[in-house]
């Protein structure tokens, strides 16, 4: 049975003050493995399954991929590594390889530190002693440099959806993000700097090129993940997305796939009837669908044990619900679980994007806004307003204010660079002082993610939901079985954005790109489904039932002993667990946040 405690690692450079912090880390957890420069000294220090991990050495350099990659790399790797001179020289070496996985080179004891383009990979770095010190976990770097969680940074994770920046900052403020797409680069003697590897593609692409790359793209990814064989489990909820996982995997014969369904009430979700229809179609893979009152309910299981994350996340609130499956495939014996996260932020397409296409072709960009108004009922006046708006990031992120901003409201209309953060009632005066001063400090050197409105909210997205991949990895390895998500390959995600805008958001089709793509693939049936699944009634009877524990959480929390938050009003709210203020992120954030600092603080009372 491989190892399935947390993974993460270290890259220590070649120097002798990085030696000993890596032989002390080593002695004192006996069981992590180890690979060293050509020197001899450890040069990546942690805990990987063996199959986790590629290596490849040719003279004084050494190459490492560590994570979901092609085993069949193995020679080019090592012909790699024998021409390079600098770790400068690997930027088109990621792009070629499906899967997602760190990139890691050592070049005559100068560092490569690699993860992936869009953050489903992560890089952290910061210094213990006289060294640099990176790695993939960030709150792996902060046990190992003593660090205790910095409060504003806490502060922020109570918004839900912080703007850029903001959304970035690592939990302890000795512990550094290197941002996605780019690399560190490290000398001997620990002096870094970074190096841009990859830019989004610009979206210019037809919907018939932009399908085919994405066919191919995901292909590579789904049997990148099949190819070792054995059992392997994938969710099946019937949407377009899980749908189209398991018939991409089902076709890979050294694979056995059983596919997996728990849809909540059908009362209220249409999605069994959908996953029924779909495994129909899918001989000789068996369908296990979960009885519905087997099901938890969202919150229980709140205060569980919690997972050692970067950040808090709001898995907290749903972890029993969403490992309950990977559980029970766990004692089947699969090895993997396979999910469809990724599948909406790529395809659905953001309507965002009209923002810059009303000046570039405004007659599409008008007929299409139209269709939004239609289904989403946005009153006229805020998407005039909204369009006509031609500010840059920084100003919009100056013009934001925490005061008597409006509570977030299904059906708004949202067009252009942020969603407009709205603090929650119950954080304090301080909490909110901390807040306003980040976000003004922040509007100095604040960039957006990419060049108009549309691009830059997509990526901001695209980097939410890595982060919450990562805490649906990490629960699913703790309830017995690895989660993976192949949408979220950087592959697949530059073939669906390398699309026209034009192509991908249409409010009178439904994901247009990924129907394309998989058309031949997915019977038709499936592909024709355009609705979506939805869990407010499931949410709704979480809170009514766990409302006594909830309320018991705020009796002496870490947040209110740091006085982040008015635990009157949070026992208040939650005793009634009928507010409408329990039923968007904002609450859900809080929760996370309160469970995650008492997962990682050594100490109670360490933040205040």
């Amino acid at each position: 049975m491989p190892d399935r405690g947390a993974p993460f690692f270290f890259v220590f450079p070649d120097n002798e003050a990085a030696s000993a912090v890596a032989r002390h880390l080593r002695e004192e957890q006996p069981g992590l493995r180890s690979v060293a420069h050509a020197s001899g000294r450890d040069w990546i220090v942690g805990r990987w399954e063996p199959a986790g991990l590629l290596v490849a050495r040719a003279g004084r350099t050494a190459l490492a991929l560590i994570g979901t990659f092609p085993q069949s790399v193995a020679g080019a790797l090592e012909r790699r590594a024998g021409l390079l001179s600098d770790p400068a020289e690997l930027d088109g070496l990621a792009p070629t390889l499906p899967g997602q996985f760190h990139l890691l080179a050592s070049v005559d004891g100068a560092l490569r530190v690699q993860g992936s383009a869009y953050g489903a990979r992560r890089v952290f770095h910061t210094r213990t002693g006289a060294t640099l010190v990176a790695g993939d976990r960030a709150v792996a770097l902060a046990r190992l440099a003593g660090l205790e969680p910095d409060p504003t940074a806490v502060a922020v994770s109570l918004l839900g959806m912080a703007p850029a920046p903001l959304d970035q900052r690592p939990l302890w403020s000795a512990v550094t993000a290197v941002p996605a797409g780019t690399a560190l680069l490290a000398r001997p003697d620990g002096a870094s700097s970074y190096r841009r590897w990859h830019r989004p593609p610009e979206p210019a692409t037809s919907l018939e090129q932009g399908a085919a790359a994405v066919r191919e793209a995901l292909l590579d990814a789904v049997e990148v993940r099949t190819a070792p064989g054995g059992l392997i489990s994938a969710d099946l909820s019937g949407g377009l997305d899980s749908t189209s996982i398991s018939f991409l995997a089902a076709r890979d014969p050294r694979a056995r796939i059983v596919a997996c369904t728990s849809t909540g009430d059908e009362a209220f979700n249409e999605d069994g009837r959908w996953a029924r229809w779909a495994a129909e179609d899918l001989p000789g893979v068996e369908h296990f669908i979960l009885p519905n009152e087997e099901l938890p309910t969202f919150y229980d299981g709140f205060d569980d044990p919690g997972l050692p994350l970067d950040a808090p996340n709001a898995l907290v609130a749903s972890r029993r619900r969403a490992t309950v499956l990977p559980r029970r495939m766990a004692a089947r014996g699969s090895r993997l679980h396979l999910t469809g996260n990724g599948g909406d932020n790529l395809f659905v397409g953001l309507p965002h994007h009209l923002h810059a296409l009303v000046a570039r072709r405004p007659l599409a960009a008008l007929r299409r806004l139209g269709g939004f108004r239609a289904m989403l009922s946005w009153p006229l006046l805020p998407v005039v307003r909204q369009l006509a708006d031609r500010r840059g990031y920084r100003r919009a992120l100056a013009s934001v204010s925490l005061r008597g901003a409006p509570a977030p409201m299904p059906g708004r209309p949202s067009l252009g660079w942020l969603y407009p953060p709205c603090p929650a009632s119950w954080l304090t005066e301080d909490c909110l002082h901390l807040l306003e001063r980040e976000l003004a400090e922040a509007v100095a050197t604040a960039e957006p993610y990419g060049p108009t409105p549309g691009r830059h909210v997509e990526l901001w997205a695209l980097h939410q939901l890595a982060r919450d991949n990562e805490a649906a990895e990490a629960a699913g390895r703790a309830a017995g079985v690895p989660m993976s998500a192949p949408f979220l390959d950087d592959r697949v995600v530059d073939a669906a954005l390398s699309v026209r805008v034009e192509d991908r958001v249409d409010p009178w089709a439904y994901k247009p790109v990924l129907v394309r793509a998989m058309d031949g693939l997915v019977p038709r049936r499936s592909l024709s489904r355009a609705t979506k699944g939805e869990g407010t009634m499931d949410a709704a009877a979480g809170l009514y039932r766990n409302r006594a524990a909830l309320t018991g959480l705020w009796e002496d929390s870490l947040l209110g002993r740091a006085g982040l938050v008015d635990e009157a009003a949070l026992r208040r709210l939650c005793s009634a667990a009928s507010s409408p203020e329990l039923r968007d992120e904002r609450f859900v954030s809080t929760l996370a946040a309160e469970m995650w600092l008492r997962t990682v603080l050594t100490t109670q009372g360490a933040l205040a």
